[in-house]
């Protein structure tokens, strides 16, 4: 039995591509292919891509949110005269969210500008493994102290910027130490389940929960405080009139 032959008069099979980049390649080298209906479908291309990107990026900030903690202000500044102001430092703060963020395939970057004024102007940028990414840029004047230096002063101001920006794009609560979640304005039981029959029959989605949890200043539904507890009943009864 001899082999088969290929019909010279037939053209060899070539296998269909695969991916609409992989037609593009292939049109690219088609000297019959108009180069500006190429141009236009590698811009679709870019866009789909684009749009992809986006949408991966706000579901895994959802679930990032959602898990989100507020953070204890575990520092304080001496305000001289004024007395002094508790806040929440940013190794404090790093150290508890990077777990999170790069759980759900996201980093921060931090990025300055010059300015003809003295401070500092900086942009955190929130990168995703997908290839979307946020920004939100600070400007923050120099913060003088006892014995600092001018460049002292601006790298204490980069240091207010670097942490405002993480609390600001995370959207992050800083509670003080005795007020940390644990006390006792905490729901009661009814309260708890009502707010709970509530958000079950409005089926959320993990990202309208997300946006939910953040209006009513809570890590966790269980973690809503009783004083806020109107405002999210008005809320909630808001979304089911919609519904």
């Amino acid at each position: 039995m001899t082999p088969a032959t290929q019909n010279p008069n037939v053209p060899a099979r070539v296998d269909q591509p695969t991916t609409a980049l992989d037609l593009i390649r292939e049109l690219a080298v088609d000297p019959r292919v108009d180069v500006e209906k190429l141009a236009a479908l590698m811009g679709l291309q870019e866009r789909a891509e684009a749009r992809d990107a986006e949408r991966e990026f706000n579901i895994d900030l959802a679930a990032a949110m959602a898990e989100m903690p507020t953070i204890r202000k575990d520092g304080v500044k001496d305000m001289g005269n004024k007395g002094s102001i508790p806040y929440a430092t940013y190794e404090h703060l790093d150290r508890v969210i990077r777990p999170i963020e790069k759980r759900h395939g996201f980093c921060r970057i931090f990025t300055t500008a010059p300015l003809e004024k003295p401070g500092s102007l900086m942009t955190c940028k929130l990168l995703h493994k997908g290839g979307h990414s946020i920004s939100s840029t600070r400007y923050h004047p120099p913060d003088p102290g006892p014995g600092r230096s001018g460049i002292q002063e601006i790298g204490s101001a980069d240091s207010y910027a670097r942490r405002y920006l993480t609390l600001a794009i995370w959207n992050i609560i800083t509670v003080g130490a005795d007020d940390d979640g644990n006390g006792t304005d905490l729901l009661s039981d009814a309260q708890l389940s009502n707010i709970t029959d509530m958000v079950n029959s409005l089926e959320l989605t993990q990202q309208r929960l997300a946006l939910f949890l953040n209006f009513a200043n809570a890590p966790a539904i269980d973690r809503i405080k009783a004083r806020d507890y109107d405002r999210v009943m008005a809320e909630l009864r808001r979304a089911k009139g919609k519904v």
